[in-house]
């Protein structure tokens, strides 16, 4: 999937850049899957992309707003 496609599938939904608090958790979470991130400045970046709305392991107070995502394929 390109950028242009990944927009448009993301195009009803505000993405966000947070920090998070504990990195580590994330790791085995299943709403948690590693992507690329295109930021407002055009920079991708390598992040995780989490599917879950409400997560407590997030710090919202410094949030950005983000482009696009692309999701990386499992064992990519």
């Amino acid at each position: 999937m390109d950028w242009a496609e990944g927009s448009k599938r993301m195009a009803r939904r505000q993405l966000k850049v947070v920090k998070l608090l504990e990195p580590d958790l994330c790791i085995e979470c299943r709403f948690a899957q590693m992507a690329s991130v295109e930021l407002q400045d055009g920079t991708v970046q390598r992040m995780v992309h989490c599917r879950r709305l409400d997560c407590d392991n997030w710090d919202t107070t410094t949030a950005e707003t983000a482009k696009g995502v692309r999701a990386e394929e499992e064992g990519a």
